[in-house]
């Protein structure tokens, strides 16, 4: 069978993407112990349903959507999961643009890293909204992934002002050409608060995740390894269905020229940082930017 969506982002490494402190903290400051009928749209392997159910109400309800059959039809593990804890879990197809329910069905519509894929993330949102119940509370969940350009890692610390802007521009490129695809927009979540706004949602509050997965040799506590493992996979740099040049060829053909210029002289890049894991001399502090919206309706 054909891998599902995101699948080469589901490996081990999403288990290390949050900070227990931080999640207690954030559930109580949320109470998401009064929710007890929650939906998880778009939810994968079940990573983020997984991560809240601790927090619910006692014998909370909860459904899971995907459109991706992999996940609805398949998910035997994530069933399994939910078995044997003796949670009330239904997993169902379901597509975030137009979720098969009714009107003001849950007290608690979220999702993680979804809106980001999307063409229509306004309309998903909307959709959340719509299903969710008067003084019911959304929680979605999205990065800004452009910043990582910005970070610094020791291969990187010594690049020049001209080398930074080139890979910068060449980020901002491919994430022009996915958004003229209708395959989302990897840094849309410095606009959740806004949209949340636009949907009249109430006591919107903003969080940033306080996860950072620090590389430094020799590279051998589990967060590391899963990290390790994951680019190994070759997630990292490379697109599961499109190669850089299509989003290129999207985005417009007075990019390409840049393109090539980019590949010529940043060609072994990537194997430059491997190389560096490799010899034990690659490190980074691994922050990221992931927003944490809510809002009650």
């Amino acid at each position: 069978m054909q891998q599902g969506h995101s699948h080469n982002y589901f490996g081990s490494y999403r288990d290390f993407w949050w900070n227990k402190g931080f999640l207690d903290l954030t559930a109580q400051r949320l109470e998401l112990s009064k929710y007890s009928n929650m939906l998880d749209v778009g939810c994968g392997q079940g990573h983020w349903t997984k991560t809240l159910a601790p927090y619910l109400a006692p014998e909370a309800k909860i459904t899971a959507i995907d459109n991706d059959e992999n996940w609805f039809k398949s998910n035997m593990e994530l069933e399994h999961y939910f078995s044997i804890s003796q949670v009330d879990f239904s997993l169902k197809k379901g597509d975030a643009e137009d979720i098969p329910f009714d009107d003001e069905t849950f007290d608690l519509v979220t999702c993680q890293t979804v809106l980001i894929h999307l063409k229509n993330p306004k309309k998903a949102l909307s959709e959340m909204t719509r299903v969710l119940k008067p003084n019911g509370l959304l929680l979605c969940v999205e990065p800004n992934n452009i910043v990582q350009t910005l970070t610094k890692n020791s291969i990187s610390q010594n690049d020049s002002i001209d080398e930074t802007l080139d890979h910068i521009k060449y980020r901002l490129i491919i994430e022009k050409g996915k958004k003229k695809l209708g395959e989302g927009d990897n840094s849309l979540g410095d606009l959740l608060p806004g949209w949340f706004a636009m949907e009249t949602m109430k006591d919107i509050q903003v969080r940033l995740s306080d996860k950072a997965i620090a590389m430094y040799p020799p590279y051998d506590n589990k967060e590391q390894i899963a990290t390790l493992k994951q680019w190994m996979q070759g997630s990292a740099w490379k697109s599961e269905t499109r190669k850089d040049i299509d989003y290129f060829n999207a985005a417009g053909e007075e990019y390409m020229p840049f393109y090539f210029e980019y590949q010529e002289k940043y060609d072994t890049r990537s194997d430059h940082i491997m190389g560096a894991v490799q010899r034990e001399k690659y490190h980074a502090a691994g922050g990221s930017l992931m927003y944490l919206v809510s809002g009650i309706k």
